[in-house]
């Protein structure tokens, strides 16, 4: 061998060790993604003294890597699940909205799975994830998207699948089950042996109506006192951000009183029990792959799209208004596969997390495939490896974001934005104004307000200190919020775009049209 040759030779080493006994030593794991509608971070595991309401997930966790900084990219589900599965903030991807399904020309997680020899399925309990609104199913072997449950969401009761029933078919989808006795979902099981699957679970439960099944209900109602936390009947505060909303349609007959108020406590409470509903289907499909020694070579990843508000900011039973932690907060757990032999050791990670990273930081792993690449322009505001984060437990890297949007149609349209760096938070709120007259007026977007939050030592987001930031680290954060707003080419003009698209939809499916106003969208 020359030297010239044994030069290069040294030289390309490096570049390909990331690469050498990855396909070739290690089994391709399957990976399973459960990911729980309008589930909050902070009722996942201990709950400031408090009777845990997960208890199968708690002693999942001792098993994961368990991110407690994870940051949905918006507090809906379909932008929230897009970048999931795109790697993409919602200004790259495009679904702004629940009515506009992604561009075929988006690539797709599970596409990538599939190229890489992955058989691949998907199971979902919310009715706006049907792929004619949300563009999903594209790269899905198996895609269970009928809702069979009778009693759905109210007040139009909007079919959806019920926890139960998505545990029945993942297991049957698996091998471990005979088929749903509803007569849905899959009919047979769609993994092969000796093929790696990828299996996507939605469960749709937490998401309002707040109505856990008979026994979750009765063992919350039992554990609060009726009538003892009514919602205060008080004007908000002079120069306060937000007016009150409650979800009217959210309420059931147990949790209002005969003054006519509304019980906050009785409406939290059904909300845990419903977390606890899930968590048990949860339990009962990890405990059924746990005993087929499935899990031994299983990648799993449990999250939410987003969170849900309970009365912070006068916001109740309900998400998408804004922008905090209530909504945009969610739980992260990662289990590696027993066969992983290099795998992080499982523990807590203080690191700022998007869900638009995930994609790219489990690819990073190597035994995962890579996707195609989208031939379109980026951003420089989208989803990172946060690879170094699995082995190091760092408090702040990489900023975080999420934004809030609006129809023009709404009274007062305001648009919000927000980044995370750490435990230190800000939000800009923005409003559009109109220059000029006729053809020749343009939108201009105008801050309205700033908020500032110590998220350590203000968890619920109760103290603006723009005024008085401290050492806060606001220039790194005003920096980084202007860059995330700036990739949004489309922001000035989104709210018209999306009262558009309603208006659309509208004539061209006026029954999707009142599906979602029932779910309150």
């Amino acid at each position: 061998m020359t030297r010239s040759r044994l030069a290069f030779l040294l030289l390309l080493a490096p570049l390909l060790a990331p690469f050498s006994g990855c396909a070739k030593q290690r089994p391709k794991p399957n990976v399973l993604l459960i990911v729980v509608d309008t589930l909050r971070a902070d009722h996942v595991g201990e709950r400031n003294g408090k009777p845990s309401l997960t208890p199968n997930l708690d002693r999942f966790a001792a098993q994961c890597l368990v991110f407690d900084h994870a940051q949905s990219p918006r507090a809906k589900t379909t932008p929230a699940v897009a970048s999931l599965m795109t790697g993409l903030y919602p200004h790259d991807h495009h679904v702004r909205d629940l009515t506009t399904p992604l561009e075929a020309d988006v690539p797709l997680w599970a596409e990538a799975f599939k190229a890489g020899g992955y058989r691949t399925g998907a199971i979902i309990g919310n009715y706006v994830l049907q792929d004619k609104l949300s563009g999903l199913a594209r790269g899905f072997d198996l895609w269970v998207e009928d809702l069979p449950d009778e009693n759905g969401v109210p007040p139009s009761n909007v079919p959806m699948r019920g926890a139960t029933s998505i545990t029945d078919g993942l297991l049957c989808a698996l091998g471990l089950a005979e088929p749903s006795a509803d007569g849905a979902g899959p009919h047979k099981a769609f993994a092969r042996s000796g093929q790696p699957w990828f299996l996507w679970a939605h469960y749709m439960d937490p998401h309002g109506a707040y109505e856990p099944p008979a026994p979750y209900r009765e063992a919350a109602l039992a554990a609060v006192q009726v009538g003892a936390q009514p919602i205060p009947n008080t004007p908000p505060a002079e120069g306060a951000l937000h007016k009150r909303w409650v979800a009217e349609y959210n309420i059931p007959d147990v949790a209002r009183l005969a003054d006519g108020s509304i019980d906050g406590g009785v409406m939290a409470a059904l909300y845990g029990g419903e977390v606890s509903y899930v968590d048990a289907q949860i339990g009962r499909l990890l405990d059924s792959l746990r005993a087929a020694g499935q899990l031994q070579n299983t990648l799993v990843i449990i999250t939410a799209d987003h969170g849900e508000s309970l009365g912070e900011h006068d916001y109740w039973f309900e998400h998408g208004r804004y922008a905090y932690e209530a909504t945009c907060r969610v739980p992260l757990m990662i289990r590696f596969p027993d066969v992983q032999q290099d795998a992080p050791q499982p523990g807590l990670r203080h690191g700022d997390i998007s869900l638009a990273d995930l994609q790219p930081t489990l690819t990073e792993t190597c035994w995962l495939p890579r996707g195609r690449m989208l031939n379109g322009q980026l951003s420089q505001v989208r989803g990172r490896s946060r690879a170094s984060l699995m082995r190091e437990d760092k408090a702040a890297g990489a900023p975080v974001f999420c934004e809030k949007v609006e129809r023009a149609e709404k009274t007062g349209t305001v648009q919000a934005k927000a980044v995370r760096i750490g435990d230190w938070k800000l939000i800009r709120r923005y409003t559009h104004v109109r220059q000029g007259n006729g053809r020749d007026a343009e939108r201009r977007l105008v801050i309205l307000s700033e908020e500032l939050y110590d998220l350590r030592a203000d968890p619920a987001e109760a103290h603006n200190l723009i005024q008085a930031p401290g050492d806060a680290p606001l220039k790194r954060l005003i920096a980084s919020l202007l860059e995330y707003s700036s990739a949004d080419r489309d922001f000035a003009e989104l709210a018209s775009l999306l009262q558009k698209r309603r208006e659309d939809l509208g004539r061209e499916d006026p029954e999707t049209l009142r599906a979602l106003r029932a779910l309150g969208y």
